[in-house]
């Protein structure tokens, strides 16, 4: 009976228990409905917006696009720089599977060790570059490989369509597109462009849906650069010097051809040059501009700034007779000047015309050593041209380091270090009635047509104009009229015969200069011959300085220099008159404004 109890007692409390059980089962479960009915409603209406937010972001990726570059263009539109579009190959090592493979099929493709591969693919990166700017045939090679994880970008690479044409002035630029010489650098800014920020779809893995093009046509693109370099006669220029110096077996040339009443650069040629195509394998002494930053002592063409100061001093008259001693005259116990040819009497016009340096150091002597001084800074010899390339200042030394031999040597060229472009630039002066213009290399930066790029836009739309602008006047309307009767003399009477022209008037001045050493004194049997002038036709003049350095067998200046500028001159002429591309219809006057930030 006792048992009977117990038995009833147990299973009324397991009954009991088994209630409470279920009813925490079912609170449990009304609970978690509950929960899972307020996460619905958080993530749904509370944090609804947030999350869709982060989902699209997981799902997208952006990255930066570069604008096209601007090309540069010579006066008439001739392309020297353009773009090209190439393909750049990357990898993804977190998606490639087979690296030493990969890594093996890449290196016989892209002439890039196997080891310098795989190095690169031993990463955890998303990305890393394998090959920048390859050429179509490689890249076609790569994708038949059809290796998961490696991928294409399309850039942009520059291109020079005519090669070593004006290649000291165009410049080039480095794999990111950014301009490191030339105009390719001083105009990078503008010819850049803007960076723009594209949105693409992606999969769960981050891979790329959508193209990267997307978005690329509203880009900021880079404005076009228009030179004052003319195609043909940079050519002209070029082919000349470069004949010239091997003729003279001669170490290096240059020449510069100006428009002296806009102080417009048509041509800039330096010898030796390079492909731009293959500036980086070009070493740098052929890539530096020698035209506008190696200095030299000019010799007797420095003598049309100390002759323009004597006249514009009134210290001398074009007919005042001068002794040049017979070819020798002591200027102090030390100090013994020297002529080439020997001569007694001569007129001051036929110092000039001989290139005496006796007669135009005596008087010269009358100026006084400030006075000179004073004359060569406002000729802009210590001081930079304002050029838009990077060019260099002359060098003459502060007037209380002169000594006595100073006054005897700067007369004629020597003590003195100067730039090629800089003797142009006082040749200038004498041809535009004493008035220097500032050089100019770019006319101008233009956008061409509604949409930027599009091929067959004949009419460009200006963003700046150039204009030309003066920069000093170192003497007189009549001294540079005296001067420009001396110098044309020079050409047909003196040492500069030989860089006449039939037809045309030419004036100029000769110079012979033996190199000066760094270690002091000069170097035996190392000369630089030069000649600086203009010619003058109905329509138009054009000034140019010739200088080879170190020429071998023969190096005065009348044998050197001279029958270059003729050449040069005569095909320049010739082109200008026939053609009718300077003065004429293919420039016409605009309305120019200063360059301004953009």
């Amino acid at each position: 009976m006792r048992s009977e109890k117990l038995e009833t007692k147990g299973q009324k409390q397991s009954s009991k228990s088994l209630r409470i059980r279920v009813l925490v089962f079912f609170f449990f479960l009304q609970l978690c409905f509950a929960l899972l009915i307020y996460r619905s409603f958080s993530l749904q209406y509370i944090r609804g917006d947030e999350l869709r937010a982060r989902a699209q972001e997981q799902y997208k990726g952006e990255f930066c696009v570069e604008a096209k570059r601007g090309n540069i263009y010579d006066r008439n539109f001739q392309p020297l720089a353009v773009r090209l579009s190439s393909f750049s190959l990357y990898a993804d090592p977190s998606n490639l599977k087979r690296r030493k493979y990969a890594a093996q099929s890449l290196s016989s493709i892209l002439s890039v060790p196997q080891r310098e591969i795989l190095q690169r693919l031993d990463s955890n990166e998303y990305f890393v570059w394998l090959k920048r700017q390859m050429p179509d045939q490689v890249a076609d090679e790569v994708r038949s490989l059809r290796i998961r994880g490696l991928a294409f970008k399309e850039e942009e690479k520059r291109f020079y369509p005519k090669g070593r044409l004006a290649a000291h002035v165009t410049g080039f630029v480095g794999l990111d597109n950014v301009g490191l010489d030339g105009i390719e650098k001083a105009y990078d800014k503008y010819m850049r462009g803007n960076l723009q920020e594209v949105v693409i779809q992606k999969d769960r893995k981050g891979r790329d849906l959508t193209p990267q093009e997307i978005g690329y046509d509203e880009l900021t693109h880079g404005y076009d650069v228009v030179l004052t370099i003319d195609e043909v006669i940079q050519n002209i220029a070029e082919d000349e010097i470069q004949r010239a110096c091997r003729r003279w077996r001669a170490k290096s040339g240059s020449v510069i051809i100006m428009n002296p009443e806009t102080g417009e650069i048509l041509a800039l040629a330096n010898y030796p040059t390079y492909d731009l195509n293959q500036a980086f394998s070009t070493s740098d002494e052929r890539k530096r501009n020698r035209a506008i930053r190696d200095l030299y002592e000019p010799g007797s063409a420095f003598k049309i700034v100390t002759a323009a100061a004597v006249i514009n001093e009134n210290l001398v008259s074009v007919e005042e007779l001068i002794d040049c001693e017979n070819g020798e005259y002591h200027f102090d116990e030390y100090t013994v000047i020297h002529d080439s040819s020997k001569h007694e009497i001569l007129t001051f016009s036929e110092v000039i015309e001989n290139s005496s340096n006796i007669g135009i150091t005596k008087v010269v002597g009358r100026l006084g050593e400030k006075g000179l001084y004073d004359y060569i800074k406002a000729f802009g010899f210590t001081e930079r041209t304002g050029i838009e390339l990077s060019d260099r200042n002359g060098f003459v030394r502060p007037l209380e380091q002169w000594t006595k031999r100073s006054m005897a040597a700067i007369p004629f060229g020597h003590e003195i270090a100067v730039t090629p472009l800089q003797i142009l630039c006082s040749t200038n002066v004498i041809a535009n009635d004493g008035v220097m213009m500032k050089p100019s290399i770019v006319r101008g930066i233009v956008k061409r047509g509604t949409r930027y790029g599009v091929q067959g836009v004949s009419s460009p739309v200006p963003v700046i104009e150039f204009s030309p602008q003066k920069s000093r006047t170192p003497v007189s309307r009549r001294t540079a009229r005296i001067m420009k009767a001396i110098l044309t003399r020079a050409v047909e009477n003196g040492t500069g015969q030989k860089a006449g022209v039939p037809g045309y008037m030419v004036a100029g001045k000769t110079g012979t200069a033996q190199k000066a050493s760094g270690a002091g004194g000069y170097m035996p049997g190392k000369y630089i011959s030069s000649f600086t002038g203009f010619l003058s036709a109905e329509n138009f003049v054009i000034s140019m300085i010739v200088v080879v350095n170190e020429p071998q067998g023969n190096y005065l200046g009348s044998e050197v220099a001279c029958p270059v500028f003729r050449e040069i001159a005569t095909q320049a002429a010739q082109y200008l008159t026939i053609g009718q591309r300077f003065y004429a219809e293919a420039v016409k006057p605009v309305k120019f404004v200063s360059l301004k930030e953009k």
